[in-house]
């Protein structure tokens, strides 16, 4: 079973994500960037959903930049959301493979992102 991270810090979101994806995927969360980190270079996840605006001491890009320079998680794909539309050069120079602005979505693009990058 493929296995899929996601680090977003609101709990309602987190369950959102954990009801519908948990049938088709092993589904982690973590609620901040250096619990993100660490949960990818140990589980090794097929794909990262992370969201930009995170609580803590790290922010979306923090986490990303961490995660492309640890060998362990450097080529997991990873999949940046954002309610500010105006991010999508910068999540793709840092090394995200696209970028979602959640006002713009639901679940079901997600989930058809998810299948396109989760390899």
């Amino acid at each position: 079973m493929k296995k899929i991270l996601f680090i977003e810090d609101d709990f309602l979101t987190n369950k959102a994500y954990r009801d519908k994806f948990s049938k088709e995927y092993e589904v982690s969360v973590a609620i901040n960037g250096i619990d993100g980190v660490n949960t990818a270079v140990r589980t090794k996840p097929n794909l990262i959903v992370l969201d930009i605006m995170l609580g803590g001491d790290m922010n979306g890009f923090d986490v990303l930049r961490e995660l492309k320079l640890r060998p362990e998680s450097a080529g997991i794909p990873v999949i940046m959301l954002t309610n500010l539309e105006a991010q999508e050069e910068s999540a793709k120079a840092a090394g995200a493979v696209e970028l979602v602005v959640k006002a713009n979505t639901s679940l079901e693009i997600i989930a058809e992102k998810i299948k396109k990058y989760a390899k």
